[in-house]
């Protein structure tokens, strides 16, 4: 956890820069509301796997592709994510045109287009991250968050970890900033987020924030960022 928050956190000072041309880490996200069934959940994996053995063997060039469904917040088990991640933007891209010219694979996907989003997140530049594939049961709590005042938050930022650190935390946090958000996160800038290897863990690490943290959170972070969403996903499929 430790080197990770080090590694996120000390290279946020370039944050506020064009990363068009860095190697950073991509995340890519599609959101899909509207899953309000057991028969549409059921479909749902199955067509994930349909869908990642063909990506797969077509030479996708992911490093982790992961179904989630969301456990807390708005659209409560009615909202599923796909989580892409991939080194760089350009195995991102390259992979998007296997995905063009092979449109059979998304066929067992049964869902209105409407109802999709897509996101698209990056560690700053120069972040060298050594990512772990996820694993079922791993829980990841977010914040979609704007940031006003880049120059006071990135002040503050580094002393995130000490703070979460002290109360005992164990999970990994990080923030990553927004290169492509849909109309439907507002005016959203970076993501905060929060992981740990199961619910049960992630709930120890709630319990560890007390009423000095959220002092602290409320005097150092909350005056130069507004909050957007939060919520908190599972991973059911990878």
């Amino acid at each position: 956890m430790t080197k990770l928050i080090k590694q996120l956190l000390i290279a946020l000072t370039f944050i506020g820069f064009s990363i068009t041309t860095s190697k950073a880490l991509v995340l890519d996200v599609y959101t899909i509301d509207g899953v309000d069934t057991q028969a549409k959940r059921a479909q749902m994996v199955e067509g994930f796997n349909s869908f990642k053995e063909n990506a797969v063997n077509g030479g996708a060039k992911w490093i982790d592709f992961t179904l989630n469904v969301k456990i807390r917040g708005d659209g409560y088990r009615e909202q599923f994510t796909f989580a892409v991640i991939y080194e760089n933007a350009s195995d991102m891209m390259e992979t998007h045109e296997i995905f063009a010219a092979n449109q059979q694979w998304f066929d067992p996907f049964e869902f209105d287009a409407e109802s999709a989003r897509n996101a698209i997140f990056e560690t700053p530049p120069g972040v060298d991250v050594d990512y772990q594939p996820a694993q079922l049961g791993q829980t990841l709590w977010y914040s979609f968050i704007n940031v006003t005042d880049l120059l006071n938050f990135l002040n503050r930022a580094p002393q995130i970890a000490g703070v979460l650190e002290e109360a005992g935390m164990k999970g990994q946090f990080g923030i990553l900033n927004c290169t492509l958000c849909p109309a439907s996160l507002g005016d959203t800038t970076h993501m905060m987020f929060l992981t740990n290897e199961s619910a049960t863990a992630m709930g120890e690490d709630l319990d560890a924030l007390g009423i000095d943290e959220a002092i602290w959170f409320y005097r150092n972070v909350r005056p130069f960022a507004e909050q957007i969403d939060v919520g908190m996903n599972s991973v059911i499929a990878n």
